[in-house]
């Protein structure tokens, strides 16, 4: 997954950022092969067959895209809320001056590198202004060109890769919102939900010290540390659609308390020592969660 993170990023090129909202969209001027988005489409094709969770900033518009939803105006403030909103206001605008006010044509502006490009949303688009007859198939073309004409090889690449693997009917069983939490899960914590389903292993129990020492500690813990220790604990800070029952949390013990608590993400399993004070159990277990990228040492 940090992999998949790292060539999200919009450094490479093959994805732009939106400051306002700090999601992500293709770039319709990448350098990479089509090759690329089909192989990052299989890989988050490959993340919902086995469940798991990527904390990707895709807007609602690309999971509407893979099931056929229709984009519109509304899905753009997904990207830009402020672009979004200067559509709408063009919309409403009914006094008859909307030409001079808006002074706008048939006409898109882009950054591409650095370089301003002024690209025609029709035939001779920059020669025709925008007015009251035609103002709705101006948003139309506009909100078009955004989300299909001007991505539509690289979208196209990486949905051939997302149905590869996550194709077939029963992908129809979803509506855009339920796919879209699928993949990324939602932020309906639970935290005594996660309790009630730990398991215990290797000599530790419910009615240990130690394990009732550290459920104290994360109930106490801060919203912001507590996403910390899902993160450290899962490799995400957001839960499955199933809720956080479905994150099965195995607790084993380790005997030596100089080491901090170690994480294996893939089996949602903590090697938690047997400290001695609750206190030292917070202060191991708030320095352990501040490792949750990379590698580091324990």
């Amino acid at each position: 997954m940090l992999l998949l993170r790292e060539i999200l990023d919009p450094k490479y090129g093959m994805f732009k950022e939106y400051e306002e909202t700090r999601t992500i969209w293709f770039s319709e001027a990448s350098f990479e092969d089509k090759i690329m988005y089909l192989l990052i489409g299989l890989i988050c094709g490959l993340a919902i067959y086995n469940f798991t969770i990527i904390d990707i900033p895709f807007p609602l518009a690309l999971y509407k895209k893979l099931l056929k939803e229709p984009v519109t105006l509304a899905d753009l403030k997904g990207l830009s809320p402020t672009i979004a909103n200067s559509l709408k206001s063009l919309l409403d605008y009914t006094e008859p001056d909307l030409q001079d006010v808006f002074c706008v044509n048939f006409e898109i502006t882009s950054d591409v590198f650095g370089e301003r490009r002024v690209i025609p949303l029709k035939p001779n688009g920059e020669a025709i202004p925008v007015t009251q007859e035609n103002k709705q198939e101006y948003v139309d073309l506009y909100v078009d060109f955004i989300f299909n004409k001007s991505i539509s090889d690289q979208y196209e690449a990486f949905s051939t890769g997302f149905m590869k693997v996550c194709g077939g009917r029963v992908l129809q069983l979803f509506h855009s919102h339920e796919l879209m939490s699928v993949v990324v899960g939602n932020e309906n914590y639970d935290w005594h939900a996660l309790e009630e389903v730990a398991e215990y292993k290797n000599g530790y129990s419910s009615s240990d010290k130690t394990i009732r020492w550290f459920w104290e500690v994360i109930h106490e813990m801060s919203l912001v540390d507590k996403k910390k220790f899902l993160l450290f604990l899962t490799g995400s800070d957001r839960i499955p659609i199933q809720g956080m029952k479905a994150i099965k949390i195995i607790v084993q013990p380790t005997n030596d308390e100089k080491y901090l608590p170690v994480a294996h993400t893939c089996f949602n399993l903590l090697d938690l020592p047997r400290y001695k004070t609750k206190e030292r159990l917070r202060y191991k277990l708030l320095q352990a969660i501040q490792q949750t990228q990379g590698f580091s040492l324990v």
